[in-house]
């Protein structure tokens, strides 16, 4: 029986006060660190969002708060500590810096000011609350600007409109819910520090996206283009809009030489449809499309990320070697289920697939989708969510072992491995205190040119007692095989409350 809920949630209303995501989910991580503050939403007031406040119990009862006010909610231990974060989280919202007596940069207020105040132009980035992003993904695409849109929360007849209007006009609209590109070499939202080569790849899936191009970063053929489409780009709806339009451009890109396609499964109708259009594009192509049986002809399918990766860079020439990592105990059985805690979602898709088809029972959890992330910034680029995730599967005893992911790159964590490390040692300690072994799989999807300095990374991983495999897939595949030989059960993967 878990203890009563004695925390306080309280919320401060900014009225017609706006800031982008990125800035917001920052702010929310910055606060959350405070002592004594459990959880902090920062988001603009829209009906999406507050849903979400709903759903994951941070919305107040008594919340009165219209679609442009901006919202700052805090659960913390007492009132007191509440009423200090907001303080806090207020001040870094509305702080200004003294005047120096100098006069200050006027700013650009809206696209048509900034295509005039940046001769040259040619793309515009785009994180608005979802209710407002329409109107300025519009804006741009009517000043000729390709558009990378971080925004979600878009509706479908928005997102069909506007993509039909960047067509109609020859111009790129990268999402909604868009979180990784490489354009021309210069990397957009989460993306790694890939070289640059021959592979095109166009992604209605961003850590799906990313893991394919760091392995073909490992292979050494590089990237040419790396076009997000947004998630929903192949469901019926949108029926594929700017998937063909970024193939018609990489058709015609004379640095693209192999062209994949990163997805999970299209509608079967949506799905026809492109494997027809890849058939006929010229250029050798992969569809790296998850969960559908591997097949070869005019079009190479593979159903994993791995897979896509290794035949896109065998057809450049470059092959691509996955090396199992020297892992032991495979004939060993684990003392509980597995639990996947993953911080991209698209590798926690792949893991699904693989653990399935092996007729594997397991919980995989995508820590950056709605539920999870509201008001708060997305795992990867806050990870201790899921590190006190992981430090819980320690204590229960249904778990014998966690899948994890690592994402490097831009937008990413300075330092997501040290955190990581602490919760594996932390719940290693506490499974080996009950008799237990608790096994920690994973692998670093990351390229050498990263920030974080992705050697670094993996050392601190592998010191803390996690399995590295050189791709997600790989980790997947160990985790099926050392579960074939375990009995497993239902699992709870929650943080463990009080008794």
């Amino acid at each position: 029986m878990s203890a009563p809920d004695t925390t306080v949630l309280r919320a401060r209303v900014l009225p017609r006060l706006y800031r982008d995501s990125v800035a917001l989910m920052a702010l929310a991580s910055a606060t959350e660190k405070r002592d004594g503050v459990r959880r902090v939403g920062a988001v603009m007031a829209t009906p999406g969002n507050l849903e979400i406040l709903e759903r994951s119990s941070m919305r107040p009862d008594d919340l009165v708060a219209a679609p442009d006010d901006l919202l700052l909610v805090v659960r913390a231990d007492d009132e007191e500590i509440a009423q200090e974060a907001l303080d806090s989280a207020e001040a870094g919202l509305t702080a200004v810096e003294q005047s120096t007596g100098e006069r200050a940069e006027q700013l650009p207020q809206s696209i048509a000011e900034g295509v005039a105040a940046a001769d040259g132009a040619t793309l515009a980035t785009i994180s608005t609350p979802g209710a407002y992003a329409p109107a300025v993904v519009e804006q741009s695409l009517r000043n000729g600007l390709h558009v990378f849109c971080f925004s979600d929360n878009v509706s479908i007849e928005d997102e069909v409109r506007l993509k039909r209007l960047a067509v109609d006009r020859g111009l790129l609209l990268m999402g909604p819910d868009c979180g990784t590109a490489i354009l021309d070499g210069v990397p957009l939202g989460f993306a790694n520090v890939v070289q640059r080569g021959s592979v095109g790849i166009v992604a209605a899936s961003g850590t799906g996206a990313q893991e394919v191009s760091c392995l073909l970063d490992v292979a050494g053929c590089g990237v040419s283009q790396l076009i997000g489409v947004g998630g929903r780009d192949l469901s019926v709806e949108v029926d594929g809009l700017m998937t063909h339009h970024a193939l018609d451009m990489l058709s015609a890109d004379d640095e693209t030489k192999v062209v994949v396609v990163v997805s999970k499964p299209p509608a079967p109708a949506v799905a026809e449809r492109l494997l027809a259009r890849l058939a006929i594009l010229g250029k050798p192509v992969v569809a790296c499309l998850l969960g559908l049986p591997d097949s070869d002809g005019p079009v190479v399918v593979r159903g994993t990320l791995e897979g896509g990766a290794i035949a896109a860079a065998e057809l450049a020439g470059h092959p691509l070697a996955i090396e199992a990592a020297a892992t032991p105990d495979l004939d060993v059985p684990l003392s509980g289920g597995v639990l996947g805690l993953y911080t991209g979602g698209t590798l926690a898709s792949e893991s699904k697939v693989i653990l399935g088809a092996a007729g594997v029972h397991a919980e995989i959890l995508d820590l950056g989708d709605d539920e999870f992330t509201a008001g708060r910034p997305h795992p990867m680029i806050e990870p201790a969510e899921r590190s006190a995730r992981v430090a819980a599967a320690g204590e229960n005893p249904l778990v014998g072992l966690v899948l994890v992911d690592l994402v490097l790159g831009y937008g990413a964590s300075a330092d997501p491995a040290a955190p990581l490390a602490e919760a594996v040692r932390a719940a290693r300690a506490a499974a080996a205190s009950d008799g237990r072994e608790l096994v920690v799989v994973g692998s670093v999807c990351g390229a050498p040119d990263d920030p974080q300095g992705i050697d670094q990374q993996r050392a601190v991983l592998r010191d803390a007692g996690v399995l590295l495999h050189p791709s997600n897939a790989s980790a997947a595949r160990y985790a099926a095989t050392r579960a074939t030989v375990a009995s497993t059960g239902a699992l709870s993967s929650s943080p463990k409350e009080d008794a």
